[in-house]
């Protein structure tokens, strides 16, 4: 008998090894598949909660975050989602023990979109870009407020939002869209745009006036149904002149205005009626003479509305050129510009000197800058007239580079020119160059100006880029 006990505590001595081994490396309780088990329940739990752009691998009991984070916030949010995924045992009980950060900040998003919708059954949907999860939460807080039902999240979070208070202009735009029938915002960048339905007149006047009154650096635009008092439209080759014309003599100033630039068929439905509102139509001339190189759209005065409204389809040169002829124009009504840029055909053929691909943008802006494809009125900040096909060629071109910056020297006319280009190029919807100072000193006259250190160049306006890489 005591043999049989030696011979057995020496077969239990000998398998000792072999069943640690199998224990730590085998069982289900081992190291291996407790780290493939805590893997999957983070990697399962963060799916769940919508978070894509986290991965998580585990060291033992410690998981390493890893991916690019859209938000400051987002970092917190993933690591406790994974601390608590396999529940809180921790480091005792066979849970998440601790979290190791090795997360990146996630390459901006451009152009950055985000919008809201109020439906017809007064419900409202949430989407686009959003700039965090905190941020997330109060918008739709915002919106259930307002909602007629719950409100459709289809956010993201995204790096990228514009500086300056992006949660304030889209909670106004939620605000807004609440006093409509129906409508949709859109905040693209720094733009806001709002369309609907308005319920009265008095929403027709009120929206509008608070949109276009958002704060700098954001602007607003907005167009809500309703019957205007005198407009222009084109449509199949066709435009058609209707409304209300305060005189004759403005009739025909109207049509004649028309005339001079639109080679299609002129459908004058204009009525004579004598109105109180007779200071609109110098603008409304102003505008014809631009609006008549429009593919189609309309050019529209509403009194109620607070003023014209233009949609529709253009060049990017002739929606700027129409801009500057409206707003130059003397007169108190407002006027806002909710067209479409499109690209002629013949941008294609751009003017680009032969240099190698990361001097094309730079090379090629610089020679429409230099010769008189694109220049402006004497004295003034405004583009010439025969710019247009310039602008075109000029817009085409910048869309193909990353990352531009224009250097300005300190001449005041030179720094309102360098901020007139740049706010064609944001407006044409190529990301908005950084305007760079020449030298030192104070740059009067510049909307948005950052100082380098000081360089020489025999321009007043001169492009430094490098062309898209798609990295």
């Amino acid at each position: 008998m005591r043999l049989l006990d030696y011979l057995t505590g020496l077969i239990s001595l000998v398998a000792l090894p072999f069943i640690a081994w199998w224990g730590i490396n085998q069982s289900p309780q081992s190291a291996a598949m407790l780290e493939a088990r805590l893997e999957a329940k983070a990697l399962h739990s963060l799916r769940l909660a919508g978070i894509d752009w986290a991965n998580v691998e585990m060291d033992g009991q410690t998981a390493i975050l890893t991916g690019a984070a859209p938000s400051e916030d987002a970092v917190p949010e993933a690591a406790s989602i994974v601390l608590r995924s396999s529940g809180g045992g921790g480091l005792l009980f066979g849970g998440v023990s601790q979290i190791m950060a090795r997360v990146e900040a996630a390459a901006p998003v451009w152009p950055y979109v985000w919008q809201a919708e109020k439906t017809a059954e007064g419900r409202f949907v949430l989407s686009g870009h959003v700039p965090s999860r905190a941020v997330q939460t109060i918008l739709m807080e915002e919106a259930a407020a307002v909602s007629l039902g719950p409100v459709i999240n289809d956010m993201k979070l995204a790096a990228g939002a514009p500086e300056g208070n992006w949660q304030g202009i889209a909670r106004l735009a939620i605000g807004q869209l609440a006093q409509l029938k129906s409508g949709k915002a859109e905040l693209a960048g720094y733009a806001l745009s709002l369309r609907g339905s308005a319920p009265d007149d008095a929403a027709r006047a009120a929206v509008p006036a608070t949109i276009h009154g958002v704060a700098a650096p954001f602007r607003g635009a907005a167009i809500l149904e309703g019957v205007p008092f005198w407009s222009a439209a084109i449509s199949d080759g066709a435009m058609v002149l209707s409304g209300l014309a305060p005189t004759e003599t403005t009739r025909r100033a109207l049509l004649a205005a028309a005339k001079r630039g639109f080679e299609g068929e002129i459908r004058d439905e204009m009525v004579v009626a004598d109105t109180q509102v007779t200071d609109w139509v110098d603008t409304a001339v102003s505008g014809l003479a631009r609006f008549t190189d429009f593919e189609a759209g309309r050019l529209a005065f509403d009194p109620v509305a607070g003023g014209f409204v233009v949609e529709g389809a253009a060049t990017p040169g002739t929606i700027q050129l129409l801009r500057q002829d409206m707003t130059a124009s003397d007169g108190n009504w407002r006027v806002v510009i909710m067209a479409e840029a499109v690209a002629p055909a013949e941008a294609a053929a751009l003017r680009v000197a032969a240099d190698p691909a990361p001097l094309r943008c730079e090379a090629g802006l610089n020679e429409l800058l230099a010769g008189s494809e694109v220049s402006f009125e004497p004295g003034e900040a405004r583009f010439r007239r025969e710019s247009a096909g310039g602008l075109d060629q000029f817009a085409a071109l910048a869309q193909g580079c990353a990352t531009m910056e224009l250097l300005v020297d300190e001449d005041t006319l030179n720094q309102a020119r360098a901020s007139a280009i740049a706010d064609y190029l944001e407006g044409a919807g190529v990301r908005r160059p950084r305007l760079a100072a020449i030298g030192s000193g104070t740059a009067e006259g510049a909307q948005v100006m950052d100082f380098v250190e000081p360089q020489t160049t025999s321009r007043p306006l001169e492009f430094t880029g490098r062309e898209r890489s798609g990295k």
